[in-house]
């Protein structure tokens, strides 16, 4: 298994006339519960290390993870299954040197 680092971005949140505003209720529950089911299934596989949050989160929201997967195919489906859930851009990178194993 594999370190990979999942950097996630996304810009901030638009209201339907396309000027910055808040997620609108539903939308923001929705996405609450699928990335806490996702987060889950990732934690019961032992596939999510670590995790680190943006300070500021003004100009854009930014997260990354710290997981394992077998190869990069499998780290690139975990990012794709991040951005689904939470609406970030994903970048995948393979985490290296000491401590990575």
């Amino acid at each position: 298994m594999t370190r990979f680092l999942l950097a996630g971005t996304r810009p901030p949140q638009h209201d339907l006339t396309g000027s910055p505003g808040e997620l609108a209720l539903a939308a923001a529950a929705h996405r609450l519960v699928a990335a806490a089911a996702w987060y889950g299934w990732l934690r019961r596989w032992g596939l999510l290390l670590s995790f680190g949050l943006a300070r500021d989160p003004v100009a854009e929201v930014r997260a990354c993870l710290v997981v394992l997967a077998s190869d990069d195919q499998a780290a690139e489906r975990l990012a794709g299954g991040w951005g689904m859930v939470s609406g970030y851009r994903v970048a995948v990178l393979t985490l290296t040197g000491e401590g990575t194993r």
